[in-house]
């Protein structure tokens, strides 16, 4: 052997020593090596804490088992328009598809892998559903080191995992305009500790995370100490799946059920790609269950806030314990109950579903949402937030109505939470309601409508029209000028109404798979006798809306009547109204914040009024159900309306009183102007009427001349005249030709004879059309507008 092989083969075996030293040094340790001396719990995923390191290790056992992933703000920013909330799922009101994960093991890795449950193909062959799950994507949400390993067990640092901006705070802010934000994950956001534990069929881990912003928006500085540091708690849910089948149950229109959509590319050709099912609670009755009233196998369990005060407890408590009785109409008794939180219990932890009392800088909504398997629909866990500003709100609206010698109209609804201190001259104000009543009496109905929603209920704001039917309208109080004094004896209804009763009859009475189909129909049918009419956001909420039956806040079967009655009860407020609105020894630059109620009582009439003008009545219905699908309003009815809506904007209906001019102060010494109640003035520091006339006026005027509005004005004045109907459609043709002819008129790419020809043809038409007189109104305007429009296109400047 030469020197130089030699040495060859010394670096050889130096080079393997290295390598057999270097894989042995990689050897993966076990789990109970790695985790000996944590602080260790047992449950769905074990999950080990390292205080000497900082670090959250998670042990993996079930890979390729689906289950669920939800996070939730644990702590809130506290700025209504935000939306951030305390308690806020992660998915919000948004897309219900995003919760199922598996874990994945590549190699010494460790994937999480959101599942795609929008794209699905429901059949028992194999080949189909794995050729949809192929064609669209997945989410890898975090990958890991394999850190240590027992018995198909593996141990990965899950700590940066929970430490992530999983809820998508940064970017929400930044839409916003709040501000550019960076998580601070390394220095200053850690694991919340108190509220991460492992439960046999849940982990909960919660993160502290600290958010940092050169420039913070005005909202996020106005609920922090510091404007450039912003830290909430983040609550991380893993959760297993039911383990029993729940057979989901399909969405009908007509019901108001909120649906889980998804495309099943297993449907036949004459089937929709889109199926929707309804998502709600499993009630189930046990086996044996004969006929009548049962108990379920398991109830559906709320639990209050340990914070929310008395007396508002009670009353929510009350409000939300009305869809036990209502559970009865599907045949169940006890289904539905509210508990108190059991002492140490973590409110995030979703084996909890509860009702929180919420906080905020201003005014808000409340709001009820649910987490339910992207899969089914079936509800798993739900929040309700109960915006303690809403019941300050309510406060307020009663002292400047009830004192001015009426009721209500204005606004959503909130309480006087804590010590209620009621002065003494509420007393005198209406002998037969008191300030406490009224507000309890919204209260309970709030929890009742938030609950609903829990419970898988939209919005049915049809619901005034046909007897206060249902919670989930939003109803004004109700105020009668009785002996021309004010009676709030009937505020609010105390209690579910029929549509309530209708809707959860079909979401939750239980069918045989071989009679659910027919069950759901009988319901349905029934339902339709009796004129349960189901109209949601959709339909009220947009200026354009068109069917006056489907209103925000109002009480009454029609929108005339409903505006004349608020006409009335807003005339005798505006006489009566005075400091007296006022504790005494408050300012009086306060009492602007018991005019606007008042002053604006009728507005939500208003919009009901306004949906009469060039309005259509219409139902969500289905082939063989035997309703007509849409009805015009009479034209007797719309010019009804229109006059009411001129006499809304008379001067003496758009006044003030100069005697409530002269008491409307400026904002006292030491106190700001609340925007949530305040007017808008271009005259500071006095009292703007002009301006305040001004924002009603506006409000009347731009509902009428609504762009949709106006078109359906056109659309139908000649549908039940044939002659008419004709003349309308040749108009539309003529005008096509028009607009045609000028643009090829204009057309440099067409060819010069091309434009020549066009130009003499719209010559040759402005000769006929100045010859022509239209007898009907939207004709001749129309005849008017040609002349005009082609007189300008061939007077039109040469180009130079």
């Amino acid at each position: 052997m030469t020197f130089r092989s030699g040495v060859a083969c010394l670096m050889v075996v130096v080079f393997v020593g290295l390598v057999l030293t270097a894989r042995a040094a990689e050897v993966v340790p076990t789990i109970a090596e790695r985790t000996a001396g944590l602080e260790c719990q047992d449950g769905f995923i074990p999950i080990c804490w390292d205080a000497s390191e900082g670090k959250l290790l998670m042990e993996v056992e079930r890979l390729g088992e689906e289950f669920l992933y939800l996070n939730y703000l644990a702590t809130g920013v506290g700025a209504n328009p935000l939306g951030l909330d305390r308690g806020t799922p992660q998915q919000g009101w948004g897309s219900r598809h995003s919760s199922l994960v598996r874990f994945e093991r590549v190699g010494p890795r460790v994937l999480l892998v959101l599942t795609n449950t929008r794209y699905r193909a429901r059949t028992d062959g194999e080949a189909l559903p794995r050729g949809v799950a192929e064609q669209f994507p997945v989410s890898v949400l975090r990958g890991w080191k394999i850190e240590a390993e027992e018995d198909g067990r593996v141990l990965v640092d899950a700590t940066k995992f929970f430490l992530r901006d999983a809820f998508g705070v940064a970017a929400y802010l930044k839409r916003q305009k709040q501000g550019d934000w960076k998580l601070d994950a390394e220095d200053r956001s850690v694991v919340y500790l108190p509220r991460t534990k492992a439960f046999p069929r849940n982990t909960e881990v919660e993160a502290l995370l600290t958010y940092a912003s050169d420039n913070p928006g005005p909202l996020v500085r106005g609920t922090t100490p510091d404007g450039r540091s912003l830290t909430l708690r983040v609550h991380h849910s893993l959760v297993s799946l039911p383990e029993t089948p729940y057979r989901p149950r399909r969405f009908d229109p007509r019901v108001g059920a909120i649906p889980l959509e998804f495309n099943d590319y297993a449907q036949p050709l004459d089937g929709r790609l889109t199926q929707r099912q309804i998502i709600r609670w499993r009630l189930e009755k046990p086996m044996t269950a004969q006929g009548g009233l049962v108990e379920p196998v398991e109830p559906i369990v709320y639990y209050l806030d340990p914070a929310m005060p008395e007396p508002i407890r009670s009353a929510v408590r009350e409000g939300a314990s009305w869809w036990n009785d209502v559970f009865e109409a599907a045949g169940f008794r006890n289904a539905f109950q509210v508990r108190d939180l059991p002492e140490g219990a973590d409110p995030m932890d979703m084996r909890y579903s509860i009702i929180q009392w919420g906080h905020r800088a201003d005014r808000g909504w409340s709001w009820g949402t649910n987490v339910a398997d992207p899969r089914t629909g079936e509800v798993l866990k739900s929040v309700v937030f109960m915006d303690s500003h809403r019941m300050r709100t309510d406060y307020n609206l009663w002292s400047g109505l009830a004192r001015s010698g009426s009721g209500n109209g204005f606004g959503q609804g909130q309480c006087q939470a804590g010590a209620w201190g009621v002065p003494d001259w509420v007393a005198d104000l209406d002998s037969e309601t008191t300030a406490e009543e009224f507000v309890l009496a919204r209260a309970r109905q709030l929890a009742a409508h938030e609950v609903g929603h829990t419970l898988g209920l939209a919005h049915n704001f049809a619901a005034s029209t046909y007897g206060r039917a249902s919670v989930m309208d939003y109803p004004a109080p109700l105020v009668k000028l009785t002996n021309g004094e004010v009676d709030l004896s009937e505020a609010y209804e105390p209690g579910p109404g029929a549509y309530d009763r209708f809707a959860i009859q079909y979401m939750y009475t239980p069918f045989s798979p071989e009679d659910e189909e027919a069950g759901l129909k009988s319901i349905v049918e029934e339902g339709l006798r009796r004129g349960m009419l189901f109209l949601s956001d959709a339909d009220a909420r947009p200026r354009s809306a068109s069917d006056p039956r489907s209103n925000l806040w109002d009480n009454r079967s029609g929108p005339t009547m409903d505006f004349r009655q608020a006409v009335e009860v807003r005339e005798a407020l505006l006489e009566n109204f005075s400091a007296a609105a006022l504790r005494e020894g408050e300012p009086l630059g306060l009492l602007e914040e018991r005019l606007a109620p008042v002053y604006f009582h009728h507005q939500f009439a208003l919009d009901g009024l306004v949906k009469v003008i060039g309005g259509m009545e219409y139902v969500f219905a289905v082939r063989g159900d035997g309703q007509q699908a849409t009805r015009l309003i009479d034209p007797t009815r719309q010019r009804e309306a229109l006059q009411l809506l001129m006499d809304a904007l008379q001067p003496e209906a758009l006044a003030l009183p100069e005697e409530v001019l002269e008491e409307l102060a400026p904002p006292a010494f030491g106190y700001d102007k609340n925007p949530a109640y305040a007017f808008k003035s271009n005259t500071s520091p006095a009292f703007d009427e002009l301006g305040a006339a001004r924002t009603l006026a506006t409000m009347i005027v731009n509902g009428i001349l609504n762009p949709e509005r106006a078109a359906r004005l056109v659309a139908f004045a000649g549908r039940q005249e044939a002659d008419e109907r004709a003349a309308a459609l040749q108009r539309v043709a003529q005008r096509a030709v028009l607009d045609r002819l000028m643009e090829l008129a204009a057309d440099d790419d067409v060819t010069v004879e091309v434009r020549a020809v066009a130009e003499w043809a719209l010559a040759d038409l402005l000769d006929d059309i100045k010859d022509q007189e239209n007898p009907h109104p939207v004709g001749e305007a129309l005849r008017q507008l040609a002349e005009r429009d082609i007189t300008r296109f061939l007077n039109r400047p040469a180009e130079e």
